[in-house]
């Protein structure tokens, strides 16, 4: 996750689509071509506000090394408890 402001589309903001559900807590953003989820905007005060979340899969010339040893951090967003890690998490 980061910041709106960190977020710099390079193109296709035409391209892209809104989906929301729920609470209506975010914004979801999909390619009307093919279906995939660029990235969520969204706004919790329990994660700092405002934030981007985006899917690392749409990102362009990333390096598989850095994506394989870069920390996660699993949220228990089933209990709407954003700060704290699930119980269990080896099947994330």
């Amino acid at each position: 996750m980061v910041k709106p402001e960190a977020l710099r589309l390079l193109s296709g903001e035409n391209e892209l689509r809104t989906y929301q559900f729920g609470t209506k807590s975010a914004i979801h953003k999909f390619c009307k071509n093919c279906g995939v989820r660029m990235f969520t905007e969204g706004y919790l005060e329990e994660l700092g506000g405002a934030f981007i979340s985006v899917s690392l899969a749409t990102l362009d010339d990333i390096d598989l090394e850095e994506l394989i040893t870069a920390p996660l951090w699993y949220a228990d967003g089933l209990h709407n408890n954003w700060r704290k890690q699930p119980a269990e998490i080896r099947h994330l």
